[in-house]
């Protein structure tokens, strides 16, 4: 923990991959809160969905930056970040990454650790704009699908959860986000069980 980190690599977006990317998000901004009349049959358990949250969107840092002579400035607002995640000043961390983004913009990962404290705050809106922003940098990367997830299940998005964290195994398989794909309501339950077997699948075909 705490150790250097990468310059950014603004990574080109593969065709397909770009295409998927969008996929799942434009199925979270369609997003109705009217479940269907097939959903509405089942006794769904929403114990521990929270209300979105109506933070203001975060800072995002310039793009066109000179990160350069900025490295040793990131590197030490990194470690100052994890220091206060791991002591659990979660507020004093975001302030941190918020810091380093400035820095260092164009980096995927610095965009997904604010994601994962926002989602300890129960800040899942706050948590989407960083998983976009780390998505449009690096669609390849599976932890903002992951945390997209998590965040869906706050708000109780239980479908949206399930193919997030599903694309997200798919690009990254471990172990506890697989469980994840099994929790929800009955119906989707289901969904996340054949993704879940499905992620398990490619895997094995690549090994």
């Amino acid at each position: 923990m705490g150790g250097k980190i990468p310059l950014a690599t603004h990574k080109t977006k593969l065709e397909e991959n770009t295409k998927e990317e969008k996929t799942v998000r434009r199925r979270r901004k369609t997003k109705t809160d009217k479940p269907s009349s097939e959903e509405s049959d089942l006794e769904i358990n929403n114990e521990g969905v929270i209300e979105p949250d109506p933070e203001a969107p975060q800072e995002m840092g310039d793009e066109n930056v000179e990160i350069s002579e900025m490295t040793d400035q990131a590197n030490d607002k990194n470690v100052s970040a994890t220091d206060a995640l791991n002591d659990g000043e979660l507020q004093k961390a975001i302030d941190l990454f918020a810091d380093e983004i400035k820095l260092n913009p164009r980096l995927a990962i610095l965009y997904a650790k604010r994601s994962s404290v926002f989602i300890k705050l129960q800040k899942p809106n706050a948590a989407f704009r960083n998983c976009d922003t780390a998505i449009e940098i690096n669609p390849d990367s599976a932890e903002p699908y992951k945390l997209q997830g998590k965040a869906h299940k706050l708000l109780g998005h239980w479908e949206e959860a399930a193919h997030d964290l599903a694309h997200g195994c798919k690009l990254d398989y471990d172990e506890d986000t697989s469980a994840m794909l099994k929790e929800g309501p009955r119906k989707l339950l289901n969904i996340g069980e054949s993704m879940s077997e499905y992620v398990k699948s490619e895997r094995s075909k690549k090994e």
